[in-house]
């Protein structure tokens, strides 16, 4: 078995797309709902999930400062384009698709799904890596579980 299916670099790299994503997602809602209960949830987890892209490129910083090893692979357009598509076929909808969705229930379902998706696909790296990319998985699994316990508690009270 392949302990180092996806490196440190290569997770933190699908991490900030998701995260973006989610911004993304969680942002655009917060500006069209008019239940202002979703509109606060939507809007701190937008916030939240900037505040885990930046800690997520810190992480990535430090690591790159500590090995030396900066992966500049990654920046290559077959490579960012394959990253981003494990992204964005697995968890939160393209940015094109958002606008597409105008009702809260709906909205809920596929943010409560995205954050499942989020889970399993972190859940599924961190099994076949070790060390540290190990826990920086398990930090991003811990993080995911919060914001679907949110959601989850949100969708119950409508």
């Amino acid at each position: 078995m392949i302990k180092e299916q996806f490196n440190f670099n290569e997770v933190l790299e699908m991490a900030k797309d998701i995260e973006v994503r989610g911004r993304e997602f969680y942002s655009s809602h917060a500006e069209r709902t008019d239940n202002d209960r979703a509109r606060k949830l939507f809007q701190r987890l937008a916030s939240d999930e900037d505040d885990h892209y930046e800690r997520f490129v810190e992480i990535q910083q430090e690591f790159q400062n500590k090995t030396g090893r900066s992966d500049d692979y990654i920046s290559d357009p077959q490579v960012d384009a394959y990253l981003e598509a494990l992204v964005e076929f697995t968890v939160f909808p393209a940015a094109d698709e958002i606008g597409e969705l105008d009702d809260l229930k709906s909205i809920l379902d596929i943010a409560i799904r995205a954050e499942k998706d989020s889970i399993l696909l972190y859940s599924g790296m961190k099994e076949q890596n070790e060390g540290e990319t190990e826990k920086v998985i398990q930090k991003l699994i811990d993080e995911e579980k919060s914001h679907l316990v949110d959601l989850l508690k949100f969708d119950a009270e409508l």
